[in-house]
């Protein structure tokens, strides 16, 4: 019998099967479930969103991370055979409202979000131990979101809406 990953060639009865302790079938569905409403709420702000630039990272960070990561853990969760949570609809459009949210408030609500989801990564694979594999795809999408949080944090700098603690001077 050959085996590649999920994929075998010969009698199934003899295929390792794929194992993940129950925690980390927790952490996996919390994952994706959190994923999809993040993407919900990106698409939201882009909808309020004047800025070009805030638009340009919004979207960076939604085709270039969010959905790539959400495709990943939906082929883990087929992978292990688990139900895939309901996820939200595929876009979402608002009318504006431009006295309600402004581009700052939207920065700092993604900038606080991202610096609590490098938390919750950080949480998450200390408590992965069964599966080495899911261990590596929750390293590598940590490590992703670091780089966007390099970005965001550059970005708010210049945009004048990250709110910088005064220089340390003693005298």
């Amino acid at each position: 019998m050959v085996q590649i990953g999920n994929y075998h060639l010969g009698r199934a009865e003899t295929a390792k099967k794929p194992n993940m302790d129950a925690g980390e079938v927790f952490s996996l569905w919390d994952m994706l479930l959190s994923r999809y409403d993040i993407i919900a709420k990106t698409q939201i702000f882009q909808n309020f969103a004047h800025d070009a630039d805030l638009k340009a990272m919004l979207s960076m960070g939604l085709s270039g991370a969010l959905e790539k990561q959400v495709t990943l853990l939906e082929n883990e969760m087929n992978t292990h055979r688990l139900p895939l949570p309901l996820s939200n609809p595929k876009s979402v459009n608002l009318p504006t409202h431009n006295e309600v949210i402004d581009d700052e408030f939207i920065f700092r609500d993604v900038f606080f979000g991202i610096q609590g989801f490098l938390d919750y990564h950080a949480r998450i694979i200390r408590s992965i131990t069964t599966n080495d594999k899911f261990r590596k795809q929750l390293i590598d999408m940590a490590v992703e979101e670091l780089y966007l949080f390099d970005k965001l944090v550059k970005f708010g700098k210049v945009k004048g809406w990250l709110r910088v603690p005064p220089i340390y001077q003693p005298e």
